[in-house]
């Protein structure tokens, strides 16, 4: 425990910066986690797949998030440092799918299955990186902007993601030790052996009603259109759900190939996709609810 608080207090201090000033900045975290996750999701298939699909997944993953200036409606916009929408182009898409299950059929290394695992969970990870970086790049006008749009649609995201993910746990214990294993429920004991259905509730409580105060506060100084208040507890209480089926889609790929986390690279907390598993589908959620909200 003691190494996780150490390693969770490492990484808000290196990560405060990013998200305050966002941008560019935003933009290199964002292609660094892309470059480990991508790694990670690789490796977890016991290093079965051979190397050089580890490029083809990075260069799709990359172009599926940032793509090229040349279809400026999907490209990060490197004059301002922000994207404009939250879109992914279906030309790298097609090709990805295409090169990668063309390859399941000349390289007997490589798997249809394999091709449909790396296709799946890369576009899943992309998708998430990508609304991380709309959510904290969103209505970026101009070089290292800090009081923005952006910065306060990510805390939001953030906070819903982290209050449900903390009140989940202590919530989930306090009932193991109040009730005892016997009498608790159990939520997905195939997936996720320790969480419980009372866990589930008391984070998703707390979550829901931490990110409708925060709406209330801070939405209203921003340049987001302005609704009735109560539409921001719907909102809130889809995120805090969603984020914890996040985690269980994740925990399943990991119960699948039977490892316990991701990779060791941050102690106590496992790997890059054990951290985000959560924060990934929560951002590509909300991006698309920013972009419904956009096109109304």
């Amino acid at each position: 425990m003691k190494k996780r608080i150490l390693t969770g207090i490492i990484l808000t201090i290196l990560l405060a910066p990013i998200i305050y000033f966002g941008s560019y900045l935003m933009a290199a975290f964002i292609f660094l986690l892309m470059i480990l996750g991508v790694y990670e999701l690789l490796h977890a298939n016991n290093n079965n797949i051979p190397k050089y699909i580890y490029f083809i997944c990075c260069v799709f993953a990359y172009l599926l998030i940032f793509d090229l200036p040349l279809f400026n409606e999907y490209a990060f916009l490197f004059e301002n440092g922000g994207l404009k929408l939250f879109l992914i182009n279906p030309l790298w898409l097609v090709l990805f799918i295409i090169i990668l299950l063309a390859t399941s059929v000349f390289d007997k290394r490589f798997s249809i299955i394999d091709s449909v695992y790396c296709i799946s969970l890369v576009l899943y990870l992309s998708l998430g990186l990508k609304g991380m970086l709309f959510l904290r790049t969103f209505n970026t006008t101009k070089f290292f902007p800090v009081e923005n749009d952006g910065l306060i649609l990510i805390l939001y995201v953030l906070l819903i993601t982290c209050m449900t993910d903390i009140f989940a746990y202590f919530t989930g214990m306090l009932c193991y030790k109040v009730l005892g294993k016997e009498k608790v429920h159990k939520l997905n004991e195939r997936i996720s052996p320790k969480k419980t259905i009372e866990g589930t509730i008391g984070g998703t409580l707390i979550g829901t009603i931490a990110g409708f105060i925060f709406a209330i506060l801070l939405f209203k100084n921003t340049n987001l259109p302005q609704y009735n208040a109560i539409i921001y507890l719907p909102i809130s209480l889809v995120l805090s759900l969603f984020g914890q089926i996040g985690d269980l889609i994740l925990s399943a790929v990991k119960r699948y190939f039977n490892i316990k986390d991701y990779s060791n690279l941050l102690p106590g907390h496992g790997g890059v996709l054990d951290r985000c598993d959560s924060f990934l589908i929560n951002s590509m959620l909300c991006s698309c609810i920013i972009m419904i909200i956009m096109f109304m």
